[in-house]
């Protein structure tokens, strides 16, 4: 019924790759996303004494979208100081870079974070050092391009400093720590709370289960932050099948096909071969929607589905990953009252159902 689509019609009309932009755009805030957005923005809006938090998740859980809806809740919560502040930078983000010879590079992550913050003329700026006592007795400023690591990790914290940045996201932030050991693990984490402290600006870094390693490096370390989990959905636990039968049926109704499909009527087969991870689903249905939009097909079908799934083998890759980060999880007895609590929630065991047993009635989560 093309009513009750959430797309502009007139995009039925529009080529293909303008009607594959347009889904690729779209993003559904389901439950556990608003959970996490809720407690990020609790915090950030009302600081205690945590400057860093953890938020991570497998791949495909919808961190990207995470990311995309924090920066605008957080702008809209900022505007009137924006606008009594041109000057000032409410939120910004950079994506870490992996490393490329087996060490991170610093050097190349303040360059990194001064482009995200559009400073410019990062390979102009001076660092004014002070000469050597001339035969006089006197002292000159020497001033010198910025080539090394110290003098731009300065030049960064003045943007911060200055530009009253609240709040920096690291996407990808499991770079930041992927070839430290034991030792050089808790370096980077200092090097990060230094950062954080100094320039009173709360640092969140979002990336894989590989954060979990953070934040019991030291108890300093673990005083000052503060982990977020991202929750897949399981097809054991009702309430989530419900809720992503709700999704499915909103990514439907923005799926720019002349008949909206029925993915909810396969939604088992969608949780299962998705993990249970919107950002997979909707890669998957980016590309199912490619092939019917190629095939000039009316709406999407099973066919379709089968066509775009994700190969056993990488399924297989994913879950193991996703299962041993919440087995983890689990076995972490420095987990606060409250993050115990949504470990039990997300555990198939503590509210085994039979999968499907219910077909969803809620209302739609909404749109873009």
């Amino acid at each position: 019924m093309l009513e009750q689509r959430f797309f502009d019609l007139e995009l039925l009309k529009k080529p293909s790759l303008e009607k594959l932009a347009y889904f690729k755009g779209i993003t559904v805030p389901h439950r556990n996303l608003k959970e996490v957005l809720n407690e990020l923005k609790a915090n950030i809006l009302e600081p205690a004494d945590t400057s860093i938090f953890f938020v991570f998740g497998v791949t495909g859980i919808g961190k990207s979208t995470l990311i995309k809806r924090l920066q605008k809740i957080l702008l809209e919560n900022l505007l009137e100081d924006l606008l009594s502040n041109p000057g000032q930078i409410g939120v910004a983000r950079v994506e870490a870079s992996s490393s490329s010879q087996g060490k991170f590079n610093h050097l190349d992550y303040y360059i990194q974070v001064l482009e995200a913050l559009n400073e410019v003329l990062i390979n102009y700026k001076v660092d004014y050092g002070i000469s050597e006592t001339e035969s006089d007795g006197s002292k000159s400023l020497v001033p010198a391009v910025i080539k090394n690591t110290s003098t731009l990790r300065r030049a960064m914290e003045k943007v911060f400093i200055n530009r009253k940045l609240r709040v920096f996201i690291v996407d990808e932030a499991q770079h930041l720590f992927a070839t430290a050991g034991g030792h050089q693990l808790l370096n980077q984490m200092n090097w990060i709370k230094s950062i954080a402290n100094f320039t009173k600006t709360i640092h969140i870094l979002v990336g894989t289960y590989e954060l979990l390693n953070c934040s019991t490096i030291s108890g300093q370390i673990g005083r000052r932050s503060q982990d977020i989990h991202i929750a897949r959905y399981h097809q054991l636990l009702q309430e989530d099948v419900i809720e992503y039968s709700t999704v499915i049926q909103t990514l439907q109704r923005h799926l720019p096909l002349l008949e909206e499909p029925q993915l909810e009527t396969h939604c088992e087969y969608l949780l299962q071969y998705s993990i249970g991870c919107v950002g997979m689903l909707k890669s998957w249905l980016v590309r199912a929607l490619r092939i019917s939009l190629e095939e000039n097909a009316t709406t999407l079908t099973l066919k379709h589905l089968k066509k775009a799934e994700f190969s056993a083998s990488r399924r297989k890759q994913i879950l193991q990953e996703a299962e041993a980060g919440e087995k983890r999880l689990q076995d972490d007895e420095s987990d606060s009252p409250t993050s115990l609590q949504k470990q039990q929630n997300t555990n198939p065991k503590s509210q085994s159902q039979g999968v499907g047993n219910r077909k969803s009635k809620r209302d739609l989560v909404g749109g873009n």
